[in-house]
């Protein structure tokens, strides 16, 4: 039976304006600092006037690439570099573009504008898209508050990344699985942008029996892939997979990037200079133990905002691959954690967990991987209290 949706901080009622007031604060901090930043010319436009290099670049090159007819060239870092450097973009080493050809076609788009105001206007569009995933999952004007002042939101912001699409695509996509499992499948099926976040999607999906929601993943899936396809032919997908292994070498294996800035088990290993065969070891072990987790609470009659909860927190600590501003994601299942409410201990769980993503990366510990960590385990203490108390109200039945 499922849980009573209520508004977040049920358990925290009479500190609920205090909690407002301190939210209100952060996102007005956030605000003023970004404005701060923008009026010294260090993020967007510099003092010199020229355009601030940041992690949007690769999304913008890569669009002018595809409007001159040359969709493959956007995997070559090289190609890619000179087209931001002839748009008066100053950039030291390269900022590769990562993602598959699907991703293409949408960065024409980016591309029709300047490059500072196509960056303030990708997170103009992302931020709301993320905010109604929240509401899918919540509901309420409190969780929307809180959504946009989770710190990894201003990270995000700053380097002009995906985070909001991400966690607007994983959001949605679980809030409707049951209400909407065609238009869930389709989200799932864009979220294959970024298939390192789609590793245990499946194991839910069929450990639950929602088998619609798969077979419409499928089809989104493919359907993108054809156009992607048609729209620049077949040597973009050649293109695509010979950056891989460049890109893997760059991040995965030698470093190149910083291990330190991963916020995943692997990332954090390799950065205590574990070496790589140990460091996979453990992290696929831990993405087992998440999947058998996933398909266990999947398959039981819990409540779906566990059950989303899990899967949303198991699918950013599954993927190796995962940088601070991907963390936007972990407020996806904090909103499900919170449509019961947190008592005042997970309450402090949950600020640990946002006072660590504001931090940031750091050299010796993986802050976002640790607050994960945290979130995960408010999930398992949630399973493990729901499973007690159905053990408890069991009753077997009478002898005849």
């Amino acid at each position: 039976m499922q849980s009573e949706t209520k508004e977040p901080g049920a358990g925290l009622g009479r500190y609920r304006r205090t909690i407002h007031l301190v939210l209100f604060g952060l996102v007005v901090a956030y605000a003023a600092l970004l404005a701060t930043t923008y009026a010294m010319g260090v993020w967007l436009v510099g003092k010199d006037g020229q355009p601030v290099a940041a992690d949007f670049v690769a999304f913008w090159a890569a669009g002018k690439l595809v409007l001159r007819g040359a969709p493959a060239a956007a995997y070559d870092w090289t190609a890619h570099k000179d087209v931001a450097t002839a748009g008066g973009i100053a950039i030291k080493g390269y900022f590769s573009f990562q993602y598959p050809p699907t991703f293409l076609l949408l960065t024409p788009l980016l591309a029709l504008a300047s490059y500072p105001v196509a960056m303030v206007l990708w997170s103009a569009v992302g931020l709301p898209l993320y905010l109604c995933a929240v509401r899918l999952a919540v509901g309420g004007w409190n969780a929307t508050l809180a959504a946009l002042a989770w710190p990894a939101v201003l990270w995000n912001t700053v380097v002009g990344q995906t985070g909001f699409l991400t966690a607007a695509l994983l959001g949605a996509g679980i809030a409707l699985i049951d209400r909407r499992p065609a238009l869930a499948g389709v989200l799932f099926g864009l979220l294959t942008y970024k298939p390192q976040f789609g590793l245990l999607i499946p194991v839910a999906l069929m450990a639950g029996g929602r088998w619609r929601v798969v077979a419409w993943a499928a089809l989104s899936t493919a359907a993108l892939a054809a156009t992607a396809t048609l729209a620049f032919g077949i040597p973009v997908w050649s293109a695509f997979f010979d950056s891989i292994a460049r890109i893997n070498d760059a991040i995965l294996t030698s470093g190149r990037t910083d291990f330190g800035k991963l916020q995943s088990l692997y990332g954090f290993l390799r950065a205590q200079d574990v070496p790589a065969r140990a460091a996979w070891m453990a992290h696929g072990t831990l993405v087992v133990a998440l999947a058998i987790g996933v398909a266990r609470l999947w398959r039981s009659d819990a409540a779906f905002d566990l059950k989303a909860a899990a899967l949303a927190i198991a699918t950013i600590l599954a993927s190796p691959y995962a940088f601070i501003y991907d963390l936007v994601v972990l407020a996806i299942p904090l909103a499900f954690l919170g449509r019961t409410g947190f008592s005042p201990r997970e309450a402090a769980v949950v600020v640990a967990a946002a006072l660590l993503v504001g931090w940031g990366p750091a050299d010796h510990i993986a802050t976002g991987l640790a607050a994960g960590l945290l979130i995960l385990a408010l999930v398992i203490a949630r399973a493990a209290r729901s499973e007690t108390l159905r053990s408890r109200t069991w009753q077997p039945a009478p002898e005849r």
